[in-house]
């Protein structure tokens, strides 16, 4: 999967201010994820790394879909490695 321009949705950009999530983090998490998953329910891309948050370093997952080369992202927020253990034991994230 090549990503070329990152784009952020209305729905994130209003996730980051809430959440008080810096700007850079979901394009970061996207480009330098460990992990990417194909969410079986909605066919989002689900991308997870490591990342700054709250002072501290956090498993982020962000939201994304594919349009050609251009991401969309759609949310972000953070998560526990057993969060994803769960979503793939159960079949809803595929590598």
């Amino acid at each position: 999967m090549r990503i070329g321009r990152i784009e952020y949705c209305e729905h994130l950009t209003e996730r980051l201010r809430l959440r008080e999530i810096d700007e850079v983090l979901p394009r970061q998490v996207i480009r330098q994820a460990r992990q990417v998953f194909r969410d079986t329910a909605t066919g989002y891309r689900i991308a997870i790394a490591p990342a700054p948050y709250l002072g501290e370093t956090h498993l982020m997952m962000v939201v994304f879909e594919i349009d050609g080369d251009v991401a969309t992202a759609i949310t972000v927020h953070p998560l526990e490695e057993r969060d994803v253990e769960a979503k793939v034991r159960n079949g809803r994230w595929q590598p």
